[in-house]
């Protein structure tokens, strides 16, 4: 028997009362000002605290249209649309809300009312929602609250697609700022990758550090990742850039899928990956490997007192959430595929996990957004998209990306706001634009947990000590005092001294803005923006993200070689990215050997997470070679590791601009 917490047991002996009162608990009328609204609860959960399945009407008013909202004691709850808009004919309108839907915890009441009056005081009907369906708790009361996003889409060919996809992305990263969430959890296509994954996740992590969002992210991988390409060479590129779950153990491991635990409740969150082709229903998209490793996870967590969320990109062919029943949507997983059906026959066994994907960006208000295949299934959240829900066109018979990315749509981008309780999970469906949430599209399932006792988080985030040889190397690249170790003798200079270094590291290394260690410095840095009372403290805790974050940044660094076939007396390398820049003229590298040919070698050392791009010149602006990539793909430039003797030195031969 599960946990029942002291508002539950309220909630279930004031149940009792009504129930005793009444000949039915699914239908409660209230008197209001001049009308009636009547609610009958239906579907198997009726009986439930919480959950909103049933029709709502309202009648005892004039013919015309009223607006349905959710309503505290005083007025309608502040970030949330109407429930509906009723229209009343001969005296009765109504509304239903659908399977699984939720009543929000906060609520107190169902108002009636016309024009810009939200005020219950002024509506012309009144609900009054039982004890027995509400869920006895407050927002605060939350366990823990994250983001749910999918299919972002940062997108560098603005042009094609997604033209708002960088925009609606800030909004989104906004509005889990303004939350306060404690995460964010992606299912997948986190980028286009029109132009490569590596080009458009620079920009992706560039609008993450920029951003005011300071907690973690955990990305899932969808089919975007691997549209160009090997598809383990594109997947390196998400592991690598997403940093997974901060572990360098799985960062290590190059593997797209992996876990991450909730370290106050110890729920568990699997994140999959597509691993194979670019339309997920041309073949078998899981590896062996993976769902071996699927099961075994399962095995060893369900059960065991943890919710467990997974994230999987594509939904099933004509299955569960998202794929509406006259297959507008025509890209899905398909159970022709033998992993696929694997895959279904696995989360059939493990009801009550909660599988979350995206993949068709359908707007939320269509309703294809949860479904447990009648009880034959686990839950099923489906997402929308935060660069472009579709529309269902109806005349074509299929879904409408361009109209979202015109000016008239570019106020739509959608998400979850997921809050955890004690004993429930509610989805908050809601437009990240405007930061409201759509009643209708508020989804409801059962805690796994019996009880939740908080936990202290464990410190760190994976973090290992650097070697010996590496702290001496990040200290003379970094610290260069001894104050910056230790905390003897610290005082306000050394503490403005470090912060001020952090925040460089920060600019520097945005490309690691969606790892764990990054995020904790960001925050650490923005709550550093008064002075601190306990210096000492400040300068501990700033100290202790600035170490963690630190040998990140040792990965990157390589050794550059241009060889000189213009016969510039001097030559130097113009470097940057969608950050950072060493100059208009650049840095002067250093001369190395002359090759048996005659050509005058040069280097400079780079670190490939701050710089993207290079340009070779003679000091000037005048003589400038043509823009290059600086990347292991591209032929035309290539890079090694200053100790590798047998790596060929770069030699780029292309005219130089004159103008």
């Amino acid at each position: 028997m599960k946990f029942l917490n002291f508002k539950k047991i309220i909630g279930i002996i004031l149940a009792v009362t009504v129930l005793c009162s009444v000949f039915t608990a699914t239908t409660v009328t209230a008197n209001a000002v001049s009308g009636k609204i009547n609610y009958v609860f239906s579907g198997d959960e009726k009986e439930k605290s919480g959950y909103a399945e049933g029709k709502v009407t309202l009648q005892g008013v004039a013919d015309g249209e009223y607006y349905l909202y959710w309503a505290d004691n005083t007025q309608a709850l502040d970030g949330y649309y109407e429930i509906a808009k009723v229209k009343v004919k001969d005296g009765k309108g109504s509304f239903s809300f659908g399977e699984h839907t939720a009543i929000p915890v906060d609520a107190e009441k169902i108002i009636a009312v016309t024009g810009n009056n939200k005020n219950v005081s002024g509506a012309v009907a009144v609900y009054d929602i039982p004890a027995y369906k509400k869920s006895g708790y407050k927002s605060e009361d939350a366990n823990y609250t994250f983001m749910n996003y999918s299919d972002i889409h940062i997108d560098k060919q603005h042009n094609l697609y997604y033209t708002y996809s960088e925009m609606h992305f800030e909004k989104a990263l906004e509005v889990a700022y303004n939350r306060n969430v404690d995460f964010i959890v992606t299912a997948g296509d986190n980028v286009t990758n029109a132009e490569g994954p590596s080009n458009e996740f620079d920009t992706y992590q560039q609008i993450l550090a920029d951003s005011p969002y300071c907690n973690p992210i955990y990305e899932g991988s969808g089919n975007h990742e691997i549209r160009v390409g090997e598809p383990n060479a594109s997947l390196t590129t998400f592991a690598d850039a997403t940093g997974l779950n901060s572990d360098k153990k799985d960062i290590k491991a190059n593997k797209p899928y992996y876990c991450m635990v909730e370290p106050n409740s110890n729920d568990l969150f699997i994140f999959m990956s597509l691993e194979f082709e670019y339309n997920p229903q041309d073949g078998n998209e899981f590896s062996k490997k993976q769902l071996k490793w699927l099961k075994n996870i399962l095995e060893e967590n369900y059960g065991k007192d943890r919710n467990i969320f997974l994230i999987e990109h594509a939904l099933i062919e004509g299955y569960g959430a998202g794929d509406d029943p006259d297959n507008y949507y025509t890209v899905p997983l398909s159970t022709e595929h033998k992993t696929t059906r694997e895959f279904r026959n696995i989360i059939e066994s493990y009801p009550d996990i909660i599988w979350i994907s995206g993949h068709t960006h359908i707007a939320l208000e269509y309703g294809y957004n949860y479904s447990n295949m009648n009880d034959t299934s686990c839950h099923m959240i489906h997402d929308s998209s935060v660069c472009c829900p579709t529309l269902l066109n109806y005349n074509s018979h299929n879904l409408s990306y361009i109209a979202h990315d015109s000016e008239d749509y570019k106020d739509l981008t959608e998400g979850y706001y997921v809050q955890v309780f004690d004993d429930e999970i509610i989805f908050n469906g809601e437009n990240l634009y405007y930061d409201k949430i759509y009643p209708e599209s508020c989804y409801i399932m059962e805690s796994c947990r019996d009880t939740f006792t908080k936990a202290t988080a464990p410190q760190g985030n994976g973090f290992t000590e650097p070697s010996a040889e590496d702290f001496q190397a990040l200290a003379q690249r970094y610290i260069n005092e001894p104050k910056s170790i230790t905390l003897k003798d610290v005082n306000e200079d050394d503490y403005n001294a470090l912060l001020e270094k952090a925040d460089k590291l920060l600019g520097d290394f945005y490309t690691f803005s969606s790892y764990d260690q990054y995020q904790n410095l960001k925050k650490t840095v923005k709550t550093s923006a008064t002075k601190p009372k306990n210096i000492e403290k400040a300068y501990k805790e700033l100290s202790d993200a600035y170490f963690e974050m630190l040998p990140f940044t040792l990965k990157g660094e390589i050794t550059l070689y241009y060889g000189n076939t213009k016969g510039w007396d001097k030559v130097c390398a113009r470097l940057w990215s969608a950050k950072n820049s060493n100059g208009k003229i650049g840095e002067e590298m250093e001369y190395v050997t002359t090759d048996d040919e005659g050509t005058d070698i040069y280097k400079i050392n780079v670190n490939t997470n701050t710089y993207k791009q290079v340009a070779f010149n003679n000091g000037t602006r005048k003589h400038v070679t043509e823009n290059q990539t600086i990347s292991i793909e591209d032929n035309k430039l290539y890079y090694a590791n200053a100790a590798d003797n047998y790596s060929p030195y770069f030699c780029l031969i292309e005219d130089y601009n004159s103008n």
